[in-house]
């Protein structure tokens, strides 16, 4: 049922944004140095969310958005999240990508 659906993604999107959190607190403190004893567990960490935004993504694309509100809240993890994925991609300015930026951007009316 498309209700269902719409419940679903709002888990999702919720579990996205709070992994999104963590990873951008994470990235705002000051890493430790790579020879310092406590780096391996930092790194483990950050590494596990960054998995785990992979995850949920993937979930989340798996879901419909039914709703104006769910197709615009995956249009803003789109608009978000391709951007920086795309650094390490050669064909970043295909005409594709940017499309599917552009219609991120007009469904999401620009938030990210």
């Amino acid at each position: 049922p498309a209700g269902g659906q719409e419940v679903a993604l709002q888990d999702v999107l919720a579990r996205y944004w709070q992994t999104e959190r963590a990873i951008l607190a994470m990235e705002a403190e000051t890493e430790p140095p790579a020879t310092a004893p406590e780096y391996p567990a930092w790194e483990l960490r950050f590494d596990g969310l960054i998995a785990q935004r992979s995850r949920i993504i993937a979930q989340m694309a798996s879901l419909r958005a039914v709703t104006p509100e769910g197709q615009r809240a995956k249009a803003e993890v789109l608009e978000r999240c391709l951007p920086p994925c795309l650094r390490w991609y050669d064909h970043a300015d295909d005409p594709e990508i940017r499309l599917a930026l552009s219609l991120a951007r007009d469904v999401a009316g620009g938030a990210a």
